[in-house]
C-alpha cells in the first residue's frame, strides 16, 4: 500500500534529536523542595533571643562565647576597670 508517494516497504526516517551541547544536563544533586535561607550569626542570635532565650542560652546553642552573643545583641558589656591606688605623697624625710 503506498502513502502520499511513499511505497510500504519503506523504512521510517530517524527521529532528530537534540545536538549534545544544546541538550541541558542533568544535575546529580537533588535541588530542595522548599526554599532556604541562612542567618548570619547576628540575626540568628537575635531570632533566638526573640524566642524567650537568654545570652547564655544562645551561646550554647551557637557553640559561640556569651561575650560574642553579646555584641551580636548589641548588649553593652561591663568593661573592666582597674583602679589604681591614689597617688602617694613621698613620706618627709628625717635629718
Amino acid at each position: 500500500m503506498e502513502i502520499n508517494g511513499i511505497p510500504s516497504n519503506a523504512s521510517t526516517p530517524p527521529v532528530a534529536t537534540k545536538p549534545a551541547a544544546l541538550t541541558p544536563t542533568k544535575s546529580k544533586e537533588t535541588p530542595p523542595q522548599h526554599d532556604t535561607v541562612t542567618l548570619s550569626g547576628a540575626a540568628l542570635a537575635k531570632s533566638l533571643k526573640q524566642s524567650g532565650l537568654t545570652a547564655a542560652q544562645i551561646a550554647l546553642k551557637m557553640h559561640l562565647s556569651v561575650e560574642t552573643v553579646d555584641q551580636y545583641l548589641g548588649i553593652a558589656t561591663k568593661a573592666v576597670t582597674t583602679t589604681s591606688p591614689p597617688p602617694t605623697t613621698p613620706a618627709p624625710q628625717v635629718k
